[in-house]
């Protein structure tokens, strides 16, 4: 990772290592003052991953509440704060979110405008945030839609789109990609990936229930 970054990014997931990834994050679902980060969170809200384990230690925390402090202020000076950075970043693929959302129309434009700069570099996202515009998404930034939000409804299956299982048994049975091994598939824009639930708390039976109940 350079140094010397404006903005705080993340390289030491081991599934983002696998492919030479780094990613820009904001707090996940809501910040520490209430601001929705994550507007169109629906069932995901009780079962996020980035709501537990080392996602919520104090200097994680930290971090992603600073580029949320950035991104909230002036998106202009964001985009030339990310723009700057990923100059001295050598990876080539950026993952726009392991935690947050895009919560607004300006901000995705931002997005839109940083990957446009850099069109030897892959962005990635997975969002529900699906009430936006993208229809001006650059040709290097794979949207992958993310089935559990409030906006379900408006998910394309013909689509890149993700979905969260209780079980591997659960994803294999469904025909969906190994999300959890590597984001390889989200960045070549596989129509269907499955994500099993990793996280710290255990689910309960209702919410397996759940799981297995949702799709597109």
């Amino acid at each position: 990772m350079a140094k010397a970054l404006n903005l705080k990014w993340s390289d030491g997931n081991g599934k983002l290592k696998k492919t030479k990834t780094v990613s820009f994050n904001l707090p996940a679902f809501r910040s520490a003052d209430g601001f929705e980060v994550c507007p169109m969170a629906s069932v995901c809200a009780s079962l996020c991953y980035a709501r537990q384990g080392r996602y919520i230690m104090p200097d994680t925390v930290k971090a992603r509440e600073f580029n949320l402090a950035i991104v909230r202020g002036e998106l202009d000076a964001f985009v030339e704060l990310a723009i700057a950075d990923l100059k001295r970043i050598r990876k080539t693929s950026i993952r726009v979110h392991d935690s947050g959302d895009f919560f607004s129309q300006a901000y995705l434009d931002a997005w839109f405008r940083i990957a446009a700069a850099f069109p030897e570099k892959n962005f990635y996202a997975y969002t529900k945030s699906l009430h936006l515009n993208w229809s001006a998404i650059p040709a290097n930034f794979q949207c992958v839609q993310s089935v559990g939000g409030k906006l379900d409804s408006h998910i394309d299956p013909s689509k890149s789109h993700s979905r969260i299982f209780p079980t591997h048994e659960d994803r294999i049975a469904a025909g969906y990609y190994d999300g959890n091994e590597s984001d390889a598939p989200a960045q070549r824009g596989e129509q269907r990936i499955g994500l099993v639930y990793h996280g710290t708390f255990k689910l309960k039976r209702g919410q397996a229930i759940a799981l297995r109940q949702i799709g597109v």
